[in-house]
């Protein structure tokens, strides 16, 4: 058939698909989820929870080793004859003398029907006060500087020989260091953000501070300051001056007590002067030269800007008030001052902050390692400064039956202090006849026992053929001052057969000339 010329059909080529080539494989690399989680933020809370339970768990295990090794002095022999004193006895010495101190021997006395009165036990409650004091320090360090300054100052205080000392001390400067620091960090929080609770608990903080020593509410010029500098706002500032305020008249009543005492608490304390103030560092720290270089680090971070002014306040203005007290009336003891102990050491740790950890832990061991002779001193039989378990030896080793014991006068806590370590440490079928007294100490109102008269001493020893005296202090002479009813029956009746020299107490054997 013919083709007709008209025919549009045309013939398509097959297109045939091109071949693709595959990219070549690529290495395989970790994505986002495939590597290892970030490191754990440097204010993590379970850190924060370190920085002050570490501190308070070295403080725990320094202040049990030795806690009864150390012989009570002269104030802790106080607490335990109020402690063991009937209630009778107990309310009428405080209605003359030691009122400021009334607070802590209550609770003592609570504590002592429940855990005896061994040395041991006394002190107990001081070294829960300076562990639960050190977990506040270091809390507060977090809150001002960090976690890295609350460590610091956390294990700085925890390593200061003065830290162990107090803590085996059965008197209530423990319980003050918790109160300064536990209304300083309350403080803090209330300006942050202030509220009725936080009020309350900041005037709980206070009265406790109050109680445990009036002086320690020196603190409160501080307080002023860090309110003024941290929230400057009327409203803030008059609701915290009213809450001071409350605070004082809460505590009128033991300082209102504390002053009509017979005689005073601070008789006995001389006036201050530049040589005493100097003693200060090497009390406070436990050793001068811990004290020199925690103070030099702790001026170079003093500053009056931002949280810094928080311990910058806290460490100077109480100073400068005892200082500024002590001129008018003699209160100048470095130990008064202890409240501000972990100021100090928050402004080193501030000082310290922008170290490296390791430094950071570097300086925390080289304060450890200069503190350690006075670790170990304070562990001592006489490590709290008086010999008192030495006289019990001595008689222990030289006492006859028959013997009788003669103490010195009532000045300078002269007999109290000598007859209280011979109640105490002395076995009564070994300890001498006390037969100059009248009654016993803490009876009647009077802390100190109640001796025959000078014209008596004679008729009430009778003739016994060994006496021993028994006096506070190293002396050369232990008859001078002893009183003329006594030294003269010494003299004309006696003679020395031995003397000993412990720490702090002259004990002198004499037996009668031949008759």
């Amino acid at each position: 058939m013919p083709v007709k010329s008209n025919d549009l059909t045309a013939f398509i080529p097959r297109q045939t698909a091109p071949v693709r080539s595959e990219p070549p494989a690529q290495p395989w690399r970790p994505g986002p989820d495939d590597g290892p989680p970030p490191p754990e933020p440097l204010d993590a809370p379970w850190l924060r929870v370190v920085a002050w339970a570490a501190p308070m768990v070295v403080v725990a295990i320094l202040s049990l080793i030795g806690i009864g090794t150390p012989g009570l002095w002269e104030d802790e022999l106080q607490t335990w004859g109020m402690v063991t004193a009937s209630w009778p006895d107990f309310r009428s010495v405080l209605a003359g003398t030691d009122a400021g101190a009334a607070p802590y021997y209550l609770l003592l006395r609570v504590w002592t029907d429940l855990a005896g009165t061994s040395d041991a036990m006394l002190r107990l409650p001081s070294a829960l006060a300076m562990v639960g004091a050190t977990g506040l320090v270091a809390a507060l360090g977090v809150r001002l500087g960090g976690l890295r300054v609350g460590l610091a100052a956390g294990l700085l205080f925890a390593v200061l020989p003065t830290t162990s000392r107090y803590a085996q001390e059965a008197r209530p400067d423990a319980f003050t260091v918790l109160a300064a620091a536990l209304a300083t960090l309350l403080l803090v929080r209330l300006l942050d953000r202030p509220r009725i609770g936080r009020y309350l608990g900041y005037l709980a903080a206070l009265v406790l501070l109050g109680l445990g020593h009036v002086l320690g509410l020196l603190l409160l010029l501080a307080h002023a300051v860090i309110a003024w500098r941290l929230r400057p706002d009327g409203r803030t500032v008059a609701g915290w001056a009213l809450t001071a305020v409350l605070a004082v008249v809460l505590v009128g009543p033991v300082v209102h007590f504390a002053r009509r005492q017979a005689g005073g608490d601070g008789d006995w304390i001389p006036p201050v002067s530049l040589a005493r103030v100097a003693e200060a560092p090497a009390v406070l720290f436990g050793d001068l030269l811990i004290g020199g270089a925690l103070l030099a680090c702790a001026f170079l971070a003093m500053s009056m800007r931002g949280r810094a002014a928080v311990a910058t306040a806290w460490a100077l203005l109480p100073t400068a008030g005892l200082l500024a007290v002590s001129l008018v009336v003699p209160t100048w003891l470095p130990r008064y001052l202890l409240f501000t102990l972990p100021a100090w050491v928050l402004l080193a740790s501030l000082a310290v902050r922008r170290t490296t950890i390791a430094r950071g832990v570097g300086v925390v061991l080289a304060i450890g390692l200069l503190g350690l002779p006075g670790h170990l001193d304070i562990r001592t039989p006489t490590g709290h400064g008086q010999g008192t378990r030495d006289i019990a030896a001595v008689m222990r080793a030289h006492a006859a039956p028959g013997d009788t014991v003669v103490y010195g006068p009532t000045e300078g806590g002269d007999q109290r202090l000598a007859r209280d370590a011979v109640l105490r440490y002395v076995p009564p079928g070994i300890a001498p006849q006390d037969r100059l007294a009248r009654t016993r100490p803490r009876t009647g109102g009077s802390v100190g026992a109640r001796e025959c008269a000078a014209g008596e001493v004679a008729d009430c020893l009778g003739q016994p053929d060994r006496i021993w005296l028994v006096r506070k202090g190293n002396r050369d002479d232990p008859l001078a001052g002893l009183g003329a009813g006594k030294t003269g029956v010494l003299e004309s009746g006696y003679v020395v057969m031995q003397t000993w020299r412990v720490r702090a107490f002259t004990i002198v054997l004499y037996v009668s000339k031949p008759r």
